[in-house]
C-alpha cells in the first residue's frame, strides 16, 4: 500500500483554498462599505464588507469570522475606516472573485484632539480615549494626567515634582504657602 500525500498549493507564499493549512497574513486598506450580516441556510451566518487595498483600484470582499465566547460578533467598524486585517485569502469554486477571510482586525485611523498642556501651555494632540492633561515633555511624576483627588494638583501631595529630563524640585503650590511670613508685631492690634 502506498501512502497518500496531500500537497498544499502555494502561490507567492500564500496557500490557496485547496490547501490544508492556511497561512495567516495581514493586509491594510480602507473599508468601502458598511458591515453587513449574511446568513445562508447551508452555511453559518457571517459578517462581510469590502476593502480597498492601498495602491489598488478594485474592492476586495472581506468575510469577518471574529468570535467571542464561540459566538459570532459584529466588527465595530464603519465605512471609510482604515483597518489592518489578519486572516487568509479564500478561493471559492462557486465564484471567480478572490475574497479575504479575516479572523481579527485592528483600527488604524484613530481620531485625534488638540489640547493645551497644563504644564508648558503648548498645544499637543492625543486620542479622545486617553485625553491627557500634559504633553509628553511635561510628563509629571511619570503620569500625563492631573490627579484631581489629590490635595495638590501638581505634586500629588508629596511636595516634590519630577519632570522628564529635569532634576527633582519642590512643588510651588505646596511650598509657597509654607513660606508665608507672620505679620510684623507693630501692625498687629
Amino acid at each position: 500500500m502506498t501512502p497518500i500525500v496531500k500537497e498544499s498549493l502555494i502561490k507567492k507564499g500564500v496557500p490557496l483554498a485547496s490547501s490544508i493549512q492556511k497561512q495567516l497574513i495581514k493586509i491594510q486598506g480602507t473599508l468601502t462599505s458598511s458591515i453587513q450580516l449574511r446568513g445562508e441556510e447551508p452555511q453559518e451566518p457571517y459578517y462581510y464588507s469590502f476593502i480597498r487595498l492601498k495602491r489598488q483600484k478594485i474592492d476586495l470582499p472581506v468575510i469577518f469570522k471574529t468570535k467571542e465566547n464561540d459566538q459570532l460578533t459584529k466588527p465595530n467598524l464603519k465605512k471609510s475606516d482604515e483597518v489592518e486585517l489578519t486572516g487568509h485569502y479564500s478561493n471559492s469554486e462557486k465564484s471567480v472573485r478572490k475574497s479575504f477571510t479575516a479572523t481579527s482586525y485592528q483600527l488604524l485611523s484613530e481620531k485625534r484632539i488638540r489640547k493645551k498642556c497644563s504644564g508648558c501651555l503648548d498645544i499637543f494632540t492625543c486620542s479622545p480615549a486617553k485625553n491627557y492633561d500634559y504633553c509628553s515633555k511635561c510628563e509629571l511624576n511619570g503620569s500625563r494626567y492631573l490627579n484631581k483627588d489629590s490635595p495638590c494638583s501638581e505634586c500629588d501631595g508629596s511636595g516634590l515634582i519630577k519632570f522628564k529630563g529635569q532634576p527633582l524640585r519642590c512643588c510651588k503650590l505646596c511650598y509657597l504657602p509654607k513660606q508665608e511670613k507672620p505679620a510684623p508685631k507693630y501692625l498687629a492690634k
